[in-house]
């Protein structure tokens, strides 16, 4: 290497410019070249006023040092695993995505769940039964149909292995170069994202597609066959597949009509082992618990984040019903509202069923919350905001007062009692689906 590296011992500030960049490193991808900075070597990189990425790094000596003899070791140290690189590089550029692919045969990724040959199948197969929701247009489905077709082949790529950070960009890299659509190699990329809290999401609806499919084949099957994260132990990072499918559904809204729950189950066909309800009942309570943190990590009220987790399964309903709910706590008229509902579920057993005969009714109150009622219900259709259901739901406030003023609920004669019981029963499957009212203080 002609070029000298700048570097830094502790307590210095002095910096050398290099010469002239290798010929290899003019070769390798950008992100080839800090990744092997930082993660081999821990050197920092060094970009220029636009970003551009500039031949040289920093590096630091702990106490005094010969400094041109320490700068040499660290050059020459890096020239050879960029030299590494290169090899690794061209070796794989030798390879067709396809080619590179059925390397995928050839790594477990468990014994019960099979290759990642197996995975990637699966994948494809998830992402096209997700696709089927979506409404996407013939280029999307093209371009998410060839991404699926070639899903994970980078991990099989010498580049990959030797470097697993770099997961999803040696993906783009090589179907670029072997001349795929800039569409595939985009959603290629973009099924990795994101890596961690805080990551940039998928821009193209099949790059997100492919990134959910990932997620949640991911967490079905390793839900299925026992290996749920114990205490500090989550070898399959299944936390973060968790908070990166929140993050999917919450902020791409393209992806708005998949739910967890229905995405699981989805899943869950595709899978070479049974999985059970229970499986899937504690994966979803699973990926719950990380959006409710996620909520809570941006400062929203706990009461206001535990009220919206009937709603966990549609992250991005959750994430809107929680803001929403922070505005209206303190309210007058939303104080009364969750006053009355409380009141309603709080004397309703959990076992009791809606349903009731407005002609068993004896007192005013009980045909006047029944007309309250069913006004507000056929007013409230499809899904409305938090703010909408609570301005048409305060109508219920003032007949569900006077219900429990002028009406015997538990009444002595079981038929009356059951049907008053029906009345504040179907009350409380109304408004279960909005929020859990017995969390709102």
């Amino acid at each position: 290497m002609r070029s000298r590296s700048p570097w830094a011992c502790a307590g210095s500030k002095d910096l050398t410019t290099a010469d002239q960049a290798c010929d290899y490193m003019l070769e390798l991808p950008e992100e080839i070249l800090t990744t092997v900075m930082r993660k081999h070597q821990r050197y920092l990189p060094v970009r220029g006023p636009s970003d551009r990425l500039l031949p040289h790094f920093v590096t630091v000596a702990n106490g005094e040092c010969d400094r041109d003899a320490v700068r040499a070791g660290n050059e020459a140290v890096l020239r050879a695993r960029y030299e590494d690189a290169s090899f690794f590089f061209r070796q794989d550029l030798r390879s067709t995505p396809e080619q590179l692919k059925e390397g995928l045969a050839r790594l477990t990724f468990t014994e019960r769940l099979g290759s990642m040959a197996d995975r990637s199948s699966r994948i494809a197969a998830l992402a096209a039964d997700l696709a089927g929701r979506l409404g996407l247009t013939g280029a999307e489905h093209a371009a998410l149909a060839r991404a699926a077709a070639l899903a994970k082949f980078d991990l099989a790529s010498s580049m990959v292995i030797e470097l697993s950070g770099l997961a999803g960009t040696m993906a783009r890299e090589y179907a670029r170069r072997a001349g795929e659509d800039e569409a595939v190699a985009l959603a290629l990329y973009e099924m990795e994202l994101p890596r961690s809290a805080g990551d940039a999401l998928p821009g193209s609806v099949a790059g997100a597609v492919l990134a959910a499919a990932d997620r949640l084949d991911l967490l079905a099957g390793l839900f299925a066959v026992g290996s749920a994260p114990t205490g500090s132990s989550d070898p399959f990072g299944l936390r973060r597949a968790a908070l990166a499918l929140t993050a999917i559904l919450r902020d791409v809204p393209r992806l708005a009509p998949v739910t967890v729950g229905d995405g699981l189950a989805l899943a869950a066909r595709h899978q070479p082992v049974a999985v059970t309800p229970g499986a899937l009942a504690e994966a979803e309570r699973f990926i719950a618990r990380r959006l409710e943190q996620n909520l809570l990590d941006e400062g929203r009220p706990v009461n206001a984040v535990r009220a919206v987790l009937p709603l966990a399964g549609a992250p991005a309903r959750a994430a809107r019903a929680a803001a929403d709910l922070e505005g209206l706590l303190g309210s007058p008229p939303f104080e009364r509202l969750t006053t009355a509902l409380q009141r309603v579920l709080r004397i309703v057993p959990d076992a009791a069923e809606a349903g009731y005969d407005p002609d068993l009714f004896t007192e005013p109150a009980e045909h006047a919350l029944h007309e309250a009622f069913t006004r507000v219900t056929a007013e409230l259709t499809g899904r409305p905001s938090l703010p909408e259901f609570a301005d048409a739901a305060f109508a219920l406030v003032a007949p569900i007062d006077a219900y429990f003023d002028d009406v015997m609920v538990m009444a002595e004669d079981p038929g009356v009692r059951a049907n008053r019981l029906g009345l504040l029963a179907a009350v409380r499957d109304a408004v279960a689906p909005v929020l859990d009212w017995r969390e709102i203080a």
